[in-house]
């Protein structure tokens, strides 16, 4: 095959922020990593997997405590959690009156000119307001009192319907009742008297995307600026669902629980049972279970497509952030455990997919997952970024643009989690946990869940990562002005140090020696046999370096045909090879037949508004 004419236009650009974007929160209540984007190739998550292939999935994204409250008062606050806000009771922790400092990013866009709305359960309380009830949460609740964040909300919005006031609405059946602790099932099959499925709105959860889509109507009308912030109820117990998602999945077909059974060695207060299922009374039979849950997240996904097909039709979606968040992991029988409350694996993994505004995407790394660690924390400061706004004191996290705009750029160097006595920290190959003067450590570089406490062998991994449950984790990151370290030669990052053709600027995206003239971008163009991978044994192949360290901007691939007309679309991403010291190789399919083609490494540096 005759090789086209390429040629290689290395352009500096800056990117400008537009004006500031709106923001769309979905939560979750309740969803581990069980979709299809996170390769769970059983599940019916069209929706979902649809945003992550155009947005940034986070595959090791790690909460702060395995609860909702909690789980949920770290996310909003960004404040890394203690012994005093790792339970349900956690939002007590937010001020009564006004602070000087925001106590939510959700306060912090409503101070910058956001006009804030909760739908469904956001922060602990499903309707947003705490409310007298008894300790069962069942039913009898009495009156409202504040809500559980006081000056984060412009509306606070939720519609009890036929459940009434007075039932915990998370807990809701078809019929209009609620839980009765020790009485109701722990899963609904949703069908009409003629044994047909009923239809979304017949639960809360349909009801809520269906007040979305009004909502965002209107925000469309009055050309608000918004922030949505949307809560749904669904995979949590009971798992209640209409008839038709549960078609969805064949029982004989579905995957098994893994691991099977728990970890050899651990601490025994590692592995305890949830009560919660206790709740309910027919919760023994685990299979049904997997069943009905599998059956709930698909319910819910369909919601969240409502909401994302009506965010396409108003126009609305370049100019909006969607962050699709899980508030902890569950235990689906996984080491023969149900439900959360514990530092394991499946506990404390749950989905992130971060979708951001048109201005910040790099469309030749759409649906590339992030494989470095990060956590709930890091919510705060990455909403703030892509906001263009300014992050007060106090919040804990660190911001994940630089891995929206590239998936290669390192995450944190570990995660922390609690709850109750037991602390944890994930690294990308251990995870090691604390119960009292006891340490639990597991070897999770080839299988992610834990299956033997390795601690025995392993005394000064033991000792490392011991002394970092004390720290924040932190992500490696750079930038241009860290990397010229001063020397006059790299102050100017369009001039050309070392004399070699090559910009600063470009050098520092390719990892390249600015300052050596033989050190130049390494970046080929070659035909290459990729009929192992389904394509021919003759395809042309564009394979580069770049630093993927570089937090301050984003080195995208672009081709053209004539020029004028500039985009990824005629590259297809293969693989990326990371080649150790924060380089990757990457390597993309030329997916064009044309005679002359021209490419070009451009690069984007983000400006706030």
């Amino acid at each position: 095959m005759k090789i086209p004419a390429i040629f290689l236009l290395l352009l500096g650009s800056v990117a400008s922020q537009a004006d500031p974007p709106n923001v769309l929160f979905i939560a979750v209540d309740d969803l581990r990593p069980e979709l299809g984007c996170y390769g769970e190739s059983h599940m019916v998550t069209p929706n979902i997997d649809s945003l992550a292939s155009q947005g940034r999935m986070f595959r090791n994204h790690y909460v702060a405590v395995p609860t909702c409250g909690a789980s949920r008062y770290a996310m909003l606050s960004g404040i890394r959690p203690t012994a005093s806000s790792d339970d349900n009771s956690a939002f007590n922790a937010m001020p009564s009156s006004l602070p000087a400092n925001p106590e939510s990013w959700v306060d912090l866009l409503r101070r910058n000119g956001w006009h804030t709305v909760s739908l469904g359960k956001v922060t602990h309380e499903p309707d947003g307001y705490r409310w007298n009830y008894p300790s069962t949460y069942d039913i009898n609740r009495q009156y409202a009192t504040n809500p559980d964040m006081r000056f984060s909300w412009n509306e606070i919005l939720y519609d009890h319907d036929k459940w009434g006031a007075q039932r915990y609405p998370l807990f809701a059946y078809a019929d209009g009742t609620g839980r009765v602790r020790g009485s109701t099932p722990a899963w609904e099959m949703g069908v009409d008297g003629q044994g047909q499925s009923l239809p979304d709105e017949a639960y809360p959860d349909g009801q809520m995307a269906q007040a979305a889509i009004e909502k965002l109507r209107e925000f469309k009308d009055d050309g608000t600026r918004f922030c949505l912030a949307v809560g749904f109820f669904k995979p949590h117990l009971p798992f209640n669902a209409p008839k038709a998602y549960w078609d969805l999945y064949d029982p004989a077909t579905l995957p098994a629980a893994s691991p099977t059974s728990k970890p050899t060695g651990a601490n025994s207060a590692t592995t305890t049972n949830s009560g919660e299922i206790g709740s309910y009374t027919n919760g023994s039979d685990r299979d049904q279970l997997r069943h009905a849950y599998f059956a709930c997240v698909s319910y819910m996904d369909a919601q969240v497509g409502k909401l994302l097909t009506e965010l396409d039709a108003l126009g609305l979606a370049d100019d909006t952030i969607v962050v699709l968040w899980g508030d902890h992991g569950w235990c689906l029988d996984d080491y023969g455990l149900i439900g959360k409350h514990k530092v394991l694996e499946r506990s404390l993994e749950a989905p992130l997919i971060i979708r951001p505004q048109a201005s910040y995407r790099a469309e030749a790394y759409a649906g590339i997952q992030a494989n470095g660690v990060v956590e709930t924390l890091d919510i705060y400061p990455t909403i703030a970024e892509l906001c263009g706004l300014t992050m007060p004191a106090g919040p804990d996290g660190s911001s994940l643009v630089p891995m929206i705009r590239n998936p290669y750029a390192p995450g944190k160097n570990h995660a922390y989690s609690r709850y109750g006595s037991l602390t944890t920290i994930r690294t990308p190959d251990w995870r090691l946990i604390q119960a009292g003067g006891d340490y639990d450590l597991y070897d999770l570089s080839n299988y992610r869940y834990e299956v033997a406490d390795v601690s025995g062998s392993n005394s000064s991994t033991v000792a490392s990562l011991s002394a970092d449950l004390s720290t924040q984790g932190q992500r490696s990151g750079i930038t241009y002005n860290v990397w010229a370290n001063g020397n006059p030669s790299l102050t100017d990052p369009t001039a050309d140090a070392d004399k070699d053709g090559v910009a600063n600027l470009l050098e520092y995206a390719f990892g390249s020696n600015a300052l050596s003239a033989i050190s130049v971008p390494d970046f080929t163009i070659s035909n290459q046999d990729l009929t192992s991978i389904g394509f021919t044994a003759n395809e042309l192949v564009v394979k580069y370096v770049i630093d993927t360290t570089s937090d301050d901007l984003t080195l995208a691939p672009e081709m053209s045909t004539d020029l004028t007309t500039w985009n990824s679309t005629l590259l297809q991403f293969l693989d990326a090879s990371d080649l150790g010291g924060g380089k990757h190789e990457l390597r993309y399919r030329v997916n064009s037949a044309a005679n002359r083609l021209f490419f070009r490494g451009k690069i984007f540096q983000q400006t706030t508004p």
